[in-house]
């Protein structure tokens, strides 16, 4: 071979290896990370939430503006399931037409799993620093069911606390308890003065409900709680202390401080009979807080307090939802589903839902955010308390069986003792049929 055919052969074998580094193939033949060429390519995810109140949906448009700026060549397509959320999901992806992104619960998140839809995204959650950026155990609530492995991460929390009339607590020379005790001698001495002490919506029972949840923690310890939610049994600690919250919330509807007709009150009236200004206290979410912010009389909020004060303060304040990726996406749709999620913990996104009222799990300074009072006095007031579940949610189809058991109760159909032994059986069967799929 001549060495002029030699040198032509050299040559081409180099412009041949800057053409193979400029496409993003490395020596050995891989591909560069999805990461690194998405910026490249024009890329849609379509995302599914149940995030649809007008005021919700204002907030996503608006969190998807600022990731655009970040990504332009992604199109987020987002889409807020107003109706049978569940049913939604599992039509879409059993046929194979499951969205990229979707935002879920627990129960939601257990039905995915069951059907391997979801993407194990445990490495990535540690190599981006989500664990670092978030309310202590609020990434691993929803995946408390699968020990050190991650298939979502939550934005939102879901507090529910003590909405209450400062102009009656001033009236009546009343202070914001820090006991159990303290609690309900308010409840007895708003009684006393002709008002209404707590508002419950009995045809839902939810208030009510939480009440009991919140008494719950104040009284045993959360293993105890934690096993009854992830179906591995329940203690006679947790019997007990169950029993003791019904028991409390029972002497409360027979001593008449609830409103008197509330049988026949809808949850979604909460906030307006509360306007009336008749009524002392509202056990409630902070998703209500801007109904009751702008009323005509102030309004101030706490955390249910403890029971047994060597126990933590544990408030029902679960994460409101959890974005989990479609196992199916292409490693570059996943980056960008990844950077989808991270911008939920961008400062300039934590402040948009903030202002908009709801409860972060991102923890940023928000001394600058221009934060409502009642918004400020909410963080404040849950800074100091531990997750707690919303306990119904442990299995589907068991809030049902507890407002059904707690009316019965709320009615003098069966005693605290008679709800609790309804529900465990209950909860048994569901457990059962649960583990049977």
């Amino acid at each position: 071979m001549s060495r002029k055919i030699v040198l032509l052969s050299l040559l081409a074998a180099f412009v041949t290896g800057l053409i193979g580094c400029s496409s993003g193939t490395s020596n050995n033949g891989s591909s560069e990370s999805a990461s690194a060429t998405n910026a490249e390519k024009n890329i849609t995810l379509t995302v599914t939430s149940y995030l649809n109140s007008e005021e919700r949906i204002k907030m996503m448009d608006q969190t998807i503006a600022i990731f655009n700026k970040k990504h332009p060549n992604v199109t987020i397509q987002h889409s807020a399931d107003g109706g049978n959320y569940e049913q939604s999901l599992k039509l879409a992806f059993s046929s194979g037409e499951g969205q990229d992104i979707v935002y879920v619960d627990d129960a939601k998140q257990q039905m995915l799993q069951k059907n391997n839809y979801l993407m194990d995204i445990t490495e990535d959650v540690k190599s981006r620093g989500w664990l670092d950026k978030q309310v202590s155990g609020a990434i691993e609530y929803n995946n408390l069911r699968t020990p050190d492995t991650y298939y979502s991460v939550p934005f939102l929390m879901a507090p529910v606390v003590v909405f209450y009339n400062k102009k009656m607590f001033e009236e009546l020379n009343l202070t914001p308890p820090t006991s159990v005790e303290q609690y309900n001698a308010i409840l007895e001495k708003v009684k006393t003065a002709g008002k209404i002490p707590m508002e419950n919506a009995g045809l839902n029972n939810f208030n009510l409900m939480w009440s009991v949840f919140s008494l719950l923690y104040g009284q045993v310890d959360m293993k105890n709680v934690n096993d009854f939610y992830y179906l591995k049994g329940v203690s006679k600690p947790l019997e007990d202390a169950m029993v003791s919250s019904l028991t409390t919330v029972n002497d409360w509807v027979n001593k008449g401080y609830y409103r008197k007709d509330m049988s026949s009150i809808d949850y979604n009236a909460i906030p307006t009979l509360f306007a009336k200004g008749e009524t002392a206290m509202v056990v409630d979410g902070d998703w209500n807080l801007p109904a009751y912010k702008d009323l005509d009389f102030p309004v101030g909020v706490f955390a249910f307090p403890v029971t047994d004060s060597k126990l933590p303060n544990t408030i029902v304040n679960s994460t409101d939802g959890a974005w989990a990726l479609n196992a199916k996406l292409t490693p570059e749709k996943k980056e960008a589903a990844l950077d989808f999620i991270d911008i939920f913990m961008d400062p300039e996104v934590v402040k948009i839902w903030s202002e908009g009222g709801l409860t972060s799990s991102i923890t940023v300074d928000s001394s600058t955010f221009n934060l409502p009072p009642l918004k400020q006095e909410l963080n404040e007031a849950i800074s100091k308390t531990n997750i707690g579940f919303y306990l119904d949610g442990s299995l589907p189809g068991f809030t049902d069986v507890v407002v059904k058991e707690t009316q019965k109760m709320m009615l003098k159909e069966s005693t605290p003792q008679e709800c609790w032994d309804a529900i465990k059986t209950e909860y048994e069967k569901l457990k059962a049929q649960a583990q049977a799929k």
